[in-house]
């Protein structure tokens, strides 16, 4: 069993009539009540000890005063919410001007506040004047340096409109009711397990009582070892390992796992001690239990899933959404399949999920940034059309919310605490299953939200849906979430949690010279002396290293067996062991990996078996007329046979990056439309000539206005400025464009933006190609617009890299040469090659492609290409696809995982 650090069993036995046990949090006092109940079983039944955490007993003491009818004790105190929207009201009456990060002000300021009060420099909001000129004048300090105090007179007067009080403030109305006699003071009160107290208590418990008693942790002499890790995430596998191995000795042993900055890598240390200790826990389809191991840091309420479930859920009141964020919406497993009033069984499940699915895939190939409401649901309408689903449930909740978030408007935070409810209860939250314990903790902590969310109807007036969901999902946020189950073999703590602890086995994780003592962080709003003079939390180097010292000793002394463990590098920096770590310490302690261990078994003692990858079954018939991807498989084929199998048979593709504004393919796409729409008005190159300048601009203007409004849909959420900005940007690119356009030699625009089939070897693909010129001769000329670098040596390489254009002139006789038209601005220029009579600067005749190369005619090309491209396409019809690169530019990092190139390279 856990024991405390300190003789808990002889205190409670002695202490007196009248008295109190206090610690510092509830896992210490639960720790006593435990070892006294332990001890008290043998007599059948007994008292509770009066053993009670600081917190807990003025709680309770405040209900009592209140219960009692003692006036001061009824007017209500506010949680950081409330108190965070009087700070802000402060805020705007002394600031003349809003600020970017005002939240973050207004904690400092509630912050600086408490530790005025805590420290005991303030007992009176209305004595500020009177209690700061003593000590401003001490230091040689004006009032006008700090702006804080013209803040906190403000925050007085809106807590005095309201009639309310801070914690602060109630705590000293407990400290006077006992001076005053409301409440009979205590005979004596012992204090354990406090590394530190604030004097704002020192002064509650001296006032409560006759004597204050403290007790010291008992000294546990034993081994004492280091253990050094690459980094912080081998020394949490470490130390989960060392567990495994106390536990496989003796299932009952108390080990404590003391990790300094618990809360900044809470998760990362729950997942490797759960893939360490219990790995079937991580499957999905293993019910949740009991892990052998217990956090002392809670997770916020916002961080658990039925919490971050709600949270994303009522975001569908809102009536658009980034496309990021409506993934997580619609596959959220918080979503009932169901509406209200009708049971989920499998085939509803199995139907909805699947529209769900569909509805996702389709707004994916619109390659939208945000979606709106309308499109949302007219989309989801039309898929379960099209599906021929009976009845279909999602369109309808859609709808329902829909309808509700249009007539919602501005409302009390109690209206929107409601309309949260009912919009949760629509969609079936918390889903279909039902929830297991833990969840069910989490429900009860979700209503508690949403009541400190209703709470703030009277400082925080009329709020818009957005407001209401910033407010709530703040309190969320800030609301604890702390399983309740029974204690497991293995205490998982931060520093201050484990004072007045005691382990049979203990390990400190991340005690690196960098990390301890912490660096110290003074409050920014108060004067740097005070919190220095008044040894206030994290106001000097002097006090942090003070305080870790003596936290240091106490954790060295809480148990017989302690291991104390660094990382060597912090933040790319080496760095040592902390230097409070006392030097008799010994080497580094033993570890092994198991799962190393079996590797290493494994590998020396097991045959390799080889296996042949490199093919995929053929394509059938079927897959091949039209082959989906067009003449990309062929491009990719050149590139890499594997990540063309990978990327169009299997489907294996990148997620689009997201971008501000529009990303480089949208702005080439807007070149291709604004060309195709100024050449169908055109024509040919003499009309291009006949223009006179006012006209030309006009021309290439309507046109940018034209393929801009083709994409503006898409994009509702950027405003105006930016489409004329892109306007700007585009009319320019294109006049620098058709200025080179007006030096080639006369031709004719045949066709733009059209759709062409080829076939070669075995494959049938559609071609969607940019531009056909016909020559004064007859003779044709194909045109693929690049906004990009481009370079025809592509079109030279045994395996054709670029086949889009050769693959039209081998389908079309007339062509006789083939080009790249560059728009790029500043860098405007062709580049191809062919047969042509009359010469374009830029397109070469074959010969000149290639010094002292064998292929010198158009004709040589084009059988080049013939042999190349059909080779390519048989290959990819064969389902060849062996892991090689043409030009280790093409590897494709997205595609590692399947491929598997590193551990080919590291192998090699």
């Amino acid at each position: 069993m856990l024991q405390p650090a300190f003789a808990a069993l002889d205190i409670l036995a002695r202490l007196p009539e009248n008295s109190l046990l206090l610690t510092p949090n509830n896992r210490l006092r639960n720790r006593c009540q435990q070892v006294y109940a332990y001890h008290q079983g043998e007599r059948g039944n007994w008292a509770p000890p009066p053993v009670e955490s600081l917190r807990g007993w003025l709680d309770s003491v405040w209900v009592r005063l209140q219960q009692s009818g003692w006036a001061p004790a009824w007017k209500p105190v506010l949680n950081a919410e409330q108190r965070q929207l009087l700070w802000q009201r402060a805020l705007d009456q002394t600031l003349e001007r809003q600020l970017l990060n005002s939240q973050q002000l207004c904690r400092d300021a509630d912050t600086a506040l408490s530790q005025l009060f805590q420290w005991r420099l303030l007992d009176d909001l209305d004595d500020l004047d009177a209690v700061i000129t003593a000590p401003l004048e001490q230091f040689a300090l004006s009032r006008a340096e700090y702006p804080l105090f013209e803040l906190i007179d403000a925050f007085n007067r809106e807590l005095k409109a309201q009639d309310a009080i801070t914690p602060d403030q109630r705590d000293l109305l407990v400290a006077e009711a006992f001076r005053s006699g409301v409440i009979e003071p205590l005979k004596e009160i012992h204090l354990a397990g406090f590394a530190q107290l604030p004097p704002i208590f020192r002064h509650i418990i001296e006032q409560a009582c006759a004597e204050v008693v403290e007790h010291q942790q008992l000294h546990r002499a034993g081994s004492r070892a280091i253990a050094s890790c690459p980094d912080l995430e081998s020394e949490l596998y470490q130390a989960a390992r060392w567990c495994a191995k106390l536990l496989e000795e003796d299932p009952h042993t108390s080990i404590g796992i003391v990790v300094n900055n618990l809360g900044q890598c809470r998760d990362q240390v729950e997942s490797i001690f759960a893939r360490v200790l219990e790995p079937q826990a991580l499957d999905p389809r293993q019910p949740r239990y009991t892990l052998p191991f217990n956090f002392s840091a809670g997770t916020p309420l916002a961080q658990t899933p039925i919490g971050a479930g709600a949270l994303q859920l009522l975001e569908l009141l809102k009536d658009e959404w980034a496309y990021a964020e409506l993934r997580g919406l619609l596959f959220s497993p918080f979503w009932g399949l169901a509406v209200a009033g009708q049971e989920d069984d499998d085939s509803t499940i199995d139907s909805e999920f699947w529209l769900r699915s569909a509805l996702f895939r389709t707004l994916e190939k619109r390659e939208l940034r945000t979606v709106r409401g309308d499109v949302l649901r007219s989309t989801a309408e039309k898929l379960a059309t099209r599906i021929g689903l009976e009845s279909p449930q999602l369109p309808r909740q859609l709808e329902l919310i829909g309808d509700r978030a249009r007539r919602w408007r501005r409302a009390p935070a109690e209206v929107w605490a409601l309309r949260f409810s009912q919009t949760l209860e629509a969609l079936g939250w918390p889903g279909p299953r039902n929830p297991d314990s833990q969840e069910y903790q989490q429900l009860n902590l979700w209503e508690q939200a949403l009541e400190d969310f209703a709470a703030l109807t009277p400082f925080a007036g009329s709020l818009t849906l957005m407001q209401a969901l910033q407010h709530l999902r703040r309190i969320a946020s800030r609301t604890p979430f702390q399983a309740e189950t029974r204690d497991g073999p293995v205490q998982i703590l931060g520093v201050l949690e484990a004072a007045g602890l005691s382990f049979d086995h203990l390990r400190l994780v991340g005690f690196g010279q960098q990390q301890w003592p912490p660096a110290p962080a003074p409050n920014p709003l108060l004067p740097v002396q005070w919190q220095k003079h008044w040894q206030m939390p994290r106001a000097s180097a002097e006090r942090e290293l003070e305080l870790a010292r003596q936290l240091t000793n106490d954790l060295l002394e809480a148990s017989a067996d302690v291991v104390v463990s660094y990382a060597r590098e912090a933040d790319g920096v080496e760095q040592a062991l902390s230097s409070l770590f006392p030097d008799a310490l010994q080497g580094d302690a033993f570890d092994t990996d198991p799962l190393h261990e079996h590797w290493q078994s494994l590998q020396q003692n097991g045959a390799l078996e080889r296996q042949a990858d490199h093919r995929f079954p053929p394509l059938q018939p079927a897959e091949c007329r039209p082959v989906r991807g067009g003449s990309g498989v062929l491009k990719n084929q050149a590139l890499s046979p594997l990540n063309a199998q990978l990327h169009y048979r299997l489907g294996a593709t990148r997620f689009n990056e997201p971008t501000l504004g529009l990303n480089p393919a949208e702005r080439g796409k807007l070149v291709h439309e604004a060309l195709a729409v100024f050449w169908q008005r055109c024509g040919n190159s003499a009309a291009l000539a006949a223009l006179e300048d006012e006209q030309r601009r006009d021309q290439i203007s309507s046109a940018a206005e034209s393929a801009i409004e083709s994409l503006r849909h898409q994009h509702r959420h950027l405003p105006h400025g930016f489409w004329l900005l892109e306007h700007q940007r585009l009319t320019r690119l294109l006049e620098q464009w058709l200025e080179l356009e007006k030096s080639r030699p006369a031709f004719t625009v045949e066709k733009v933006e059209w759709a062409q089939e080829a076939e070669i070897g075995g494959l049938q693909m559609q071609l969607r190609l940019d531009r056909l010129d016909t020559l004064p001769d007859g003779t044709q000329l194909v045109i693929d617009y690049k906004t990009g670098q481009t370079t025809v040596s592509d079109w030279l390489q045994e395996r054709v890299r670029e086949p889009q254009l050769p693959l039209y002139a081998l389908t079309q006789p007339e062509s006789r040469a083939i080009a790249f038209a560059q728009v790029r601005w500043g860098d405007c220029k062709w580049k191809g090659s062919g047969d042509l009579e009359q010469p374009i600067d830029g397109i070469k005749a074959v010969a000149d492609l290639q010094k002292d190369g064998p292929l010198t005619t158009w004709h040589d090309l084009t059988e080049h290409w013939q042999q190349s491209l059909t080779q390519l396409a048989e290959e990819y019809r064969g389902g060849y696809a062996s892991l090689k690169f043409d030009r280790p530019a093409d590897n494709n990092r997205d595609l590692w995982p399947l491929n598997r190139w590193p551990e080919r390279e590291v192998r090699k």
